[in-house]
């Protein structure tokens, strides 16, 4: 390979990480300026998740708290509609942790998948 062209693949690697490093650094100056662009950790901010049931493709329930208000919303492909605003005893029912409940551990839900789907294809016929 002749100097000239390893010189010309230098210089265009060169170009590439040069646009590469400078998007970067535009980013994070537009993330410092713009508070409102910044994601908070998980239930750290005042709205919150705290379930949500799907009902088909694009349908779902969702029980979200705002602040101290807990409402139940149907959402789907093209709106978000306010079921019911959920009542202190309700919202307590909701938002409070089970008793004593842990998540399943990754390997033991794996686990439990993996045989459904063998006993699913041992019964096929």
């Amino acid at each position: 390979m002749p100097l000239a062209e390893i010189g010309t693949l230098i210089g265009a690697l060169a170009a590439v990480a040069a646009v590469l490093a400078l998007a970067w650094i535009a980013t994070r100056c537009l993330a410092m300026r713009l508070p409102a662009a910044r994601f908070s950790a998980a239930g750290a901010g005042r709205l919150r998740l705290v379930e949500r049931l799907p009902l088909g493709r694009e349908e779902y329930l969702a029980v979200v708290r705002a602040g101290e208000t807990v409402l139940l919303l149907g959402v789907s492909a093209g709106q978000i509609t306010l079921l019911k605003e959920l009542s202190a005893d309700e919202a307590a029912q909701w938002t409070a942790e089970p008793a004593g409940a842990q998540p399943m551990p990754f390997r033991e839900a794996l686990r439990q998948v993996l045989q459904k789907n063998q006993k699913q294809e041992g019964t096929k016929p």
